[in-house]
């Protein structure tokens, strides 16, 4: 009977929880968008994209078949289950780590993981773009705009995805990513969203920026900056129609 009894108890908080989360989620999801100059122009605006679950999606078959693909898979599983490594481990999920410490920080601190720091970086890299963000990103720089991509992917990784994605980072002028340089600074701490617009808006332009977690969107309201919580392809499109964005 007790176990009954915590299975529901469990279950409804974990309800509760869901339901705040989506009212949260559409509570910045349909909130009408405020921009600071009307019209919006390419010479006033600004538009920053994140790239995970926005420009790309996870390749999971790519995943699986890079680990199985992998000739010492054994060596790898002892190597992680390791416990001094599994204490790092949760230290970066602590402090909210980027992929890159992971992988690239954990794999040079443990030798026996070394060996398998570019397996990591190409699982990483296991992303599809998503072609009706593609579609968009043609049609706002044939417009004019000035686009930007502010991702936590990480120096590192991001130098191998280029090279796999040519045709994505041939509409993106600039891009902000965590480094070991700047001591892996990312979203959505406020300092990131600071460095970001000193280093990119020396000529004050509002700067419109699409996200899929509120938590960064949350910190962009607070740097002035106009967040807009992505959900697909079509909302953000509709969302630049009624903005003045695109027609």
């Amino acid at each position: 009977m007790e176990f009954y009894v915590y299975a529901i108890l469990i279950a409804s908080i974990l309800l509760v929880y869901f339901f705040n989360k989506q009212i949260s989620y559409k509570k910045y999801a349909i909130k009408k968008i405020e921009v600071k100059y009307k019209p919006v122009t390419p010479q006033n605006t600004i538009i920053t994209f994140d790239l995970h679950d926005v420009l790309v999606k996870y390749d999971y078959k790519a995943i699986f078949n890079n680990l199985w693909q992998c000739d010492k898979k054994f060596n790898l599983f002892i190597a992680l289950l390791n416990p001094f490594f599994l204490y790092d481990v949760v230290k970066l999920l602590l402090q909210h780590a980027v992929a890159e410490q992971y992988i690239v920080g954990l794999g040079n601190k443990y030798k026996r993981l070394t060996p398998f720091i570019p397996l990591g970086i190409k699982i990483a890299n296991c992303q599809k773009p998503v072609p009706q963000m593609l579609n968009l990103l043609k049609e706002l720089k044939q417009t004019g705009y000035t686009l930007h991509l502010f991702s936590n992917i990480g120096a590192k990784i991001l130098d191998d995805f280029k090279k796999q994605l040519p045709d994505l980072f041939q509409y993106l002028e600039k891009v902000t990513v965590p480094s070991e340089k700047n001591g892996y600074l990312r979203k959505p701490y406020q300092k990131a969203f600071e460095n970001f617009t000193k280093q990119h808006n020396k000529h004050n332009k509002q700067i419109i920026f699409i996200d899929d977690k509120i938590k960064n969107i949350k910190t962009a309201d607070k740097n002035k900056i106009i967040g807009i919580l992505f959900q697909n392809p079509k909302q953000l499109r509709e969302t630049f129609k009624s903005t003045g964005i695109i027609k």
